[in-house]
């Protein structure tokens, strides 16, 4: 018997890939929430308190920036950017205009397309179709009931903001890829410790942004500021800091193929969280949706850990 892959796969890496979801599920919730404030404020909030708590690692972060050369230091900034700080603001932004069962469906491509950009094509990679297909039939049937009870329209919904979730998972396609290989390429460096640095260096973009189209007095002393903060906190320490480090060490443990899947988790737990805000259970054609995304799950998975004959 010989191993499917090259490197044995970390099923602890596989553990850590499927808890992000519990995490990442909450932006969705977020905007919702906090109808009186604006995207780049929520952003701000979520990066000011991700900040915070990299900044205890500030050493850490300065040796990773020394450490890296001028194409290092410049990947390293897309990245925050991709998957952070510009991500969020254009993801809040368009969960305000569409809400946030919409946007899990979109962001729920994210199993689809990173398989298929990272190494889907790979004769490793075909071994976990029959799962990708679950998975997109899945998100096909969320979208394709309420369409066509609704007459072939979503017209409650802004088309700029759908526009505006599809740049975010363009946006994240590239980020889970290249913070992957990034991660490859840089073995010295820790799953916490790159989480820290995206950390500082959101906040850094952050700040300016804030002062230039906002006003931080007048925010704290809005309707709603101790939710703000509370929230803020939570998708800055939860959200952001701790779930990617537990995606930065799935990331380096397991192929594209298997970590792109278990990314529906982030949608199953954002449909989850927009459940409970609307206060309702699940209709009978999102229980199955959310069923065909798990088995897929599950399939993808097992194909990737099963062994070649002989």
């Amino acid at each position: 018997m010989k191993p499917l892959v090259s490197n044995p796969i970390d099923l602890r890496g596989i553990l850590a890939g499927a808890s992000t979801g519990i995490f990442w599920g909450l932006p969705f919730l977020a905007p919702q929430v906090l109808t009186g404030f604006t995207a780049l404020e929520i952003a701000f909030g979520r990066f000011f308190f991700f900040g915070l708590v990299s900044l205890g690692f500030s050493g850490a972060v300065l040796k990773i920036w020394r450490s890296l050369d001028l194409s290092g230091k410049t990947r390293l900034i897309l990245l925050s950017a991709s998957g952070f700080w510009l991500y969020s603001i254009l993801l809040f932004w368009s969960i305000q205009r569409t809400d946030g069962i919409v946007s899990s469906l979109i962001l729920g491509l994210l199993p689809i397309t990173i398989p298929l950009f990272g190494g889907g094509r790979t004769a490793r990679g075909r071994r976990v179709l029959p799962g990708l297909s679950l998975i997109l039939s899945g998100l096909l049937v969320l979208v394709w009931v309420p369409w066509s009870r609704q007459g072939g329209t979503l017209s409650s919904h802004d088309p700029y903001g759908a526009v505006g979730l599809l740049v975010c998972l363009g946006s994240w396609t590239w980020y889970a890829i290249a913070n992957g290989n990034f991660l490859q390429k840089h073995p010295g460096i820790s799953g916490k410790d790159l989480s820290s640095a995206m950390g500082v260096i959101s906040l850094v973009f952050m700040f300016p942004l804030l002062f230039l189209f906002s006003s931080p007095a007048e925010m704290l002393l809005r309707p709603g500021a101790g939710a703000y903060l509370l929230i803020a906190a939570g998708l800055g320490f939860g959200s952001s800091w701790f779930a990617n480090w537990l995606w930065n060490y799935c990331s380096g443990r397991v192929p594209h193929s298997i970590s792109g899947t278990l990314l529906v988790f982030e949608t199953v737990f954002g449909l989850l969280y927009s459940f409970i805000f609307e206060k309702r259970w699940p209709h009978v054609h999102e229980t199955v949706a959310i069923a065909l995304c798990l088995i897929g799950v599950v399939w993808s998975v097992g194909a990737q850990l099963a062994r070649d004959p002989d």
